[in-house]
């Protein structure tokens, strides 16, 4: 018997591994029954003759160790097919991923699009030819694919009428093709559903885009077609030994996901194991979930996965008595953060202080655990002196908050004299007025935060108001508004951050309107041929001029904002150098 599967062997090991891997599991089975018959017989015949179970050695003849050397020849070989495979597919990976940066940059063209939508052909063609790349890359590849094919099309707006002459072509494609995979769902052959819904799916993402207001409704229709097929499919695979091979595979990747966890940490890191022991407790309950597999393989899998769980722990054990005794160290590290802790205790700089403290309170949180007695009252006393200069610290900020209060009065009478003051006929004096108003407001001192906001905004809604009123150019009055805006940033508590979050956002809409005139200045190409009175033609450069006038506006803002941060920037520097 073992002769024959040697010769099998050898004739399946002269054909491609992957074409006879069912062949050769095939052969494992078999073989491994019958040698365990022989064991088994030979055991009980040693038993039976007096000798003792546990002592009985069997070794393997010349044929076994023949039949294990082609089982070894056969998985090098079959691991050299699938090397050569993964080589290929990442070959095509790369040549697909460039094609679609190629796409990605014929969106951006505009000067021959008759030369882009022929390129775009090109390079739909080398993709259809382009061999198959790894499952699991194939669906992201295949949506980046299409997102750049779809793009491309709908980047080209100037011809609208071509476009919505494919639209309409593809939508009727793409409805032909709905129907098409509707009707695999009769198939009996199971493995021509599977061949044509790939088919299908590949000559679904190859059309182009569809009407938009068409393409929910049928990408809705083709998602249920899609459900339907791999319904099919799903149930077809549901049969009571794939459940069982499913349930082994699970097992078996639960172990091997056990033994990252064991191998996959720092084994010096208290915090690591706790981290570890919560993931592999959550992968033993896991394993509680899945079902039972064949006899035989559920006991080799079970044993495989306990003993990798009782090396964890075991491990674990031994990491954890060795911590026990350098706990002592910590405590010695704990009683000197405490000690610096406490002489900060009385400090009144209050600035520096919270910095220190709050860098020996972080020290603090990266030591390891004492026990659970010590550690109580090592973080009673530590948490003691923090205390101390925190509650000193607010009762500090808490008088000056008083001193404060003062200030309230003196912006609620400035509210009350803006509120009742009406222009007269002098314009210049208006503005001075208006000014004023805003210079009074700004120099009269800090109030409580509690009320910062409901003054402020009382005040510069009546502010934003008086400037509405006045009788002067609207740029010029948009101009003081925003000069009014900069100045309650400039007195704000976080300047820096409001003025530059106000320079970004005027960079952004600058760059926008940029863009917005490179864009018209594109279309102005398919004018070359036509006459200065074109109402398009005249159209496209007033919204050139527009643009251009709008950026005038922002650069100027962007201007005035930069030279407020350059102050704060030059205050700091002053400050630093003293």
């Amino acid at each position: 018997m073992k002769a024959e599967i040697i010769t099998k062997l050898e004739e399946l090991l002269d054909k491609p591994a992957g074409e006879v891997a069912n062949d050769v599991r095939t052969l494992q089975k078999e073989y491994q029954k019958q040698w365990t018959t022989e064991f088994e017989t030979a055991k009980q015949a040693f038993v039976d003759e007096g000798g003792k179970a546990k002592e009985f050695v069997y070794e393997k003849n010349l044929d076994d160790q023949k039949i294990a050397e082609l089982f070894e020849k056969h998985l090098k070989l079959k691991k050299d097919d699938d090397d050569k495979i993964n080589r290929e597919q990442h070959k095509n990976l790369l040549v697909r991923q460039e094609i679609i940066a190629k796409i990605n940059d014929l969106c951006q063209m505009s000067s021959n699009v008759g030369a882009a939508i022929k390129k775009l052909q090109e390079l739909q063609t080398q993709w259809k030819e382009t061999g198959a790349v790894s499952t699991h890359k194939y669906k992201e590849l295949q949506s980046e694919y299409s997102k750049a094919v779809e793009n491309f099309y709908y980047n080209l707006k100037i011809f609208r009428e071509l476009q919505e002459h494919d639209l309409k072509k593809n939508y009727e494609h793409k409805q032909e093709l709905l129907e098409k995979i509707k009707g695999i769902v009769s198939l009996e052959n199971i493995k021509e559903v599977e061949r044509l819904i790939k088919v299908y799916r590949n000559d679904w993402e190859d059309i182009g885009p569809v009407p938009n207001e068409k393409w929910e409704t049928l990408k809705t229709e083709f998602r249920a077609a899609l459900d339907d097929v791999y319904k099919k499919i799903k149930s077809f695979y549901n049969a009571a030994e794939e459940l069982k091979e499913g349930n082994l595979q699970a097992k078996k990747a639960l172990v091997e996901k056990a033994k990252a966890i064991f191998e996959g940490f720092d084994k010096k890191n208290v915090g690591k194991w706790n981290e570890a022991t919560n993931k592999l407790i959550e992968v033993q309950n896991e394993w509680k979930t899945i079902g039972r597999t064949s006899q035989k393989d559920n006991d080799i899998v079970w044993n495989e996965f306990r003993t990798t769980c009782d090396e964890f722990f075991n491990t674990k054990k031994e990491f954890f008595s060795v911590v026990h005794e350098q706990q002592g160290d910590v405590k010695k590290a704990k009683m000197t953060l405490i000690e610096k802790a406490e002489a900060l205790q009385n400090s009144t700089d209050w600035a520096k202080t919270s910095q220190d403290l709050i860098k020996i309170q972080d020290s603090w949180k990266k030591q390891h655990l004492v026990n659970e007695r010590e550690e109580g009252k090592l973080f009673f006393r530590f948490r003691k002196a923090c205390n101390a200069f925190f509650d000193a610290k607010k009762a500090h900020q808490e008088a000056l908050g008083a001193a404060l209060e003062g200030n309230i009065q003196i912006k609620e009478d400035l509210l009350a004299k803006i509120s009742a003051f009406s222009f007269g006929d002098d314009v210049a004096e208006n503005l001075n007025q208006v000014k004023q108003f805003s210079t009074d407001w700004n120099t009269s001192g800090q109030i409580p935060f509690k009320e910062r906001k409901r003054l402020n905004d009382a005040f510069y809604t009546k502010l934003d108001e008086l400037f509405e009123q006045l009788n002067m150019n609207k740029s010029e009055k948009l101009l003081l508004q925003f000069k009014s805006k900069l100045e309650r940033f400039v007195l704000s508590d976080n300047a820096a951050e409001l003025l530059q979050r106000e320079a970004d956002f005027l960079r952004k809409q600058i760059d926008e309107l940029t863009n917005n005139i490179k864009t018209y200045e594109n279309n102005l190409g398919f004018f070359k041929n036509a006459k200065k009175d074109n109402p398009l033609l005249k159209e496209v450069n007033d919204k050139i001029d527009n643009e251009r006038q709008k950026i005038a506006d922002f650069t100027a803002k962007r201007k005035l904002v930069t030279e407020e941060m350059n102050k704060i920037r030059n205050s700091v520097k002053k400050t630093e150098t003293a």
